[in-house]
């Protein structure tokens, strides 16, 4: 069987004010195009579908076309909603939509749902597991589910696997490897209190692969079998540096191959540097694509008059400016701040009494002040 997996499109998400439907509609039909050429069996959409819990009428019709066009091809696409989805609104009428070849799991089942395919002769089990908050899952499941781990490994206890062929799980979740991060970007959303949200790598060895949505960059997580797609399009300049794909996988004779196809933007999510002048000379402009989407820094260390402005009258897709000596200014208030948390309250007072008086203290007051901080301490206790 021959696979493309893909996720976090976010479809009606809008960067710094930027809509980027344009961009996301230019990539879906390389997905599509992806798809076909390479003969694939089936298409796995991990989750965050769309940006919002409920999307506009645009995005809709953008996810509509999307499928659609998939689906006229004869190409069975699964998808699960992600932690952005509304899982009731995107699993609508997903009974009747299964009859078409498009499966889409919003909310739990129990079993978990899956669906058979035979391919080449090659018999698999596709398991579809939405995002779900371990509130969810105690109430599904009446379990005691506290931690995203405790809920996964709820979960996997409501799995039909299937002997004798391969299983594929799709899921939505911060994976883990032995508590070691994937690589994050900007645009991600988490609520982690303590990696209470961690959900390890190892829970999924009983699977021949792991679809894994919710990290925007692509990458496996502890096994090979265990991969984040990442999303299609660059939705932070944390990412800029990311070649963003879909994985082309097979499993044939239990056994699993995957690869990594390139996606190509509209405009591409860049960085730009230097001083005012120089960035908007013809041969700079001209060495890349000036409608990108750009933050740009600026090393200028006098004052400037509308520098957004006179920017975008060259780069109109401008969504960032910063100003170098700005930002080293922050970065020295950083740092600042930081050295003032590793100092114990003694010192703190020496260096305020310093800067008060322009002298340090004498032991003899230094005595007094650690005795008076003791005491605050105390009282504080």
């Amino acid at each position: 069987m021959r696979f493309l997996h893909t996720s976090d499109l976010h479809i009606g998400k809008v960067v710094n004010g930027f809509s980027m439907l344009e961009e996301q509609k230019y990539v879906l039909r390389q997905i599509t195009e992806i798809a076909q050429t390479r003969r694939v069996d089936a298409v796995f959409l991990s989750g965050d579908l769309y940006d919002r819990s409920v999307p506009s009428a645009q995005a809709v019709s953008v996810l509509d076309e999307f499928l659609t066009g998939l689906i006229d091809a004869g190409i069975p696409v699964f998808a699960i909603a992600g932690n952005h989805d509304c899982g009731e609104r995107i699993g609508f009428a997903n009974r009747i939509l299964e009859k078409r070849g498009l499966y889409i799991e919003g909310t739990l089942k129990d079993p978990v749902a899956y669906v058979d395919m035979e391919s080449g002769g090659e018999p698999v089990r596709i398991h579809m597991i939405p995002y779900a908050k371990p509130v969810e899952v105690r109430a599904f499941y009446q379990c005691e589910a506290v931690t995203y781990e405790d809920a996964m490994q709820e979960l996997l206890k409501h799995i039909a696997y299937r002997s004798g062929g391969a299983n594929i799980l799709l899921t939505h979740q911060f994976v883990v490897d032995h508590g070691k991060e994937p690589e994050l970007s900007d645009s991600e959303t988490r609520v982690s209190v303590g990696g209470a949200d961690q959900v390890e790598a190892a829970n999924f060895k009983a699977f021949t692969y792991t679809a894994l949505g919710h990290i925007h960059g692509c990458q496996q997580i502890g096994d090979p079998s265990v991969c984040y797609s990442g999303s299609p399009i660059k939705y932070s300049f944390s990412e800029v540096q990311h070649q963003k794909g879909v994985i082309l996988g097979e499993v044939q004779a239990g056994k699993l191959h995957w690869e990594t196809i390139a996606l190509y933007p509209l405009h591409d999510m860049r960085k730009i540097r230097g001083k005012l002048a120089d960035l908007i000379c013809e041969q700079v402009v001209d060495a890349a694509d000036a409608e990108d989407y750009l933050l740009a820094v600026l090393t200028n260390e006098e004052e400037l008059i509308d520098p957004i402005g006179t920017l975008r009258s060259v780069y109109p897709n401008v969504m960032q400016l910063q100003l170098e000596r700005s930002i080293r200014e922050e970065q020295n208030v950083r740092q600042y701040v930081n050295e003032l948390k590793e100092k114990t309250p003694n010192e703190l007072f020496e260096d305020f009494y310093l800067h008060v008086m322009g002298k340090e203290l004498s032991e003899e007051q230094r005595a007094v002040a650690v005795e008076a901080i003791e005491e605050a301490k105390e009282e504080m206790r």
